[in-house]
């Protein structure tokens, strides 16, 4: 089977020490720039992945308004555009491997882009340091795999 058909597992990690990863074993970390919610990694900076200051969960996840801007000014959909387009290009690099982010923003997008979560699932249960949700990516798109909160 060609790197191309295999899917890229991403291990995502909002805050917590780094340790949580290790069961997955990434062959990489990606890292918002700027984000210290992991320790004791080595880090491969990805631009788009920085999570801006001030989000409105509430106004995202549970109202659905994604044109609601964070303190910093990104709205909703500024950002989950950026992720949507990092977290695609860090899969396509690593087809057939298990990577990491660590990002304080990735719920929005990964509640947008995967079937099996939902905004509203993702707004009542969000990700507590240490907690890492496993997401598949491949040629059908992305889907969630486990360790979301119930």
């Amino acid at each position: 089977m060609s790197d191309l058909m295999c899917p890229a597992r991403v291990a995502c990690l909002v805050a917590g020490d780094a340790a949580a990863l290790l069961p997955y074993r990434p062959v990489r970390v990606f890292v918002a720039p700027g984000d210290g919610g992991a320790y004791g990694v080595t880090v491969e900076e990805h631009a788009g992945l920085a999570c801006p200051g001030g989000v409105p969960r509430g106004s995202w996840l549970r109202d659905g308004d994604l044109d609601a801007p964070s303190g910093d000014g990104v709205s909703g959909r500024q950002l989950l555009d950026r992720f949507a387009d990092a977290l695609t290009d860090i899969a396509e690099r690593n087809r057939g491997y298990t990577v990491a982010v660590v990002s304080g923003a990735v719920e929005l997008p990964l509640a947008a882009l995967c079937t099996g979560l939902t905004p509203a699932r993702v707004y009542a249960a969000p990700l507590r340091p240490g907690d890492v949700a496993l997401v598949e990516y491949d040629a059908d798109g992305w889907r969630y795999v486990s360790g979301w909160p119930a």
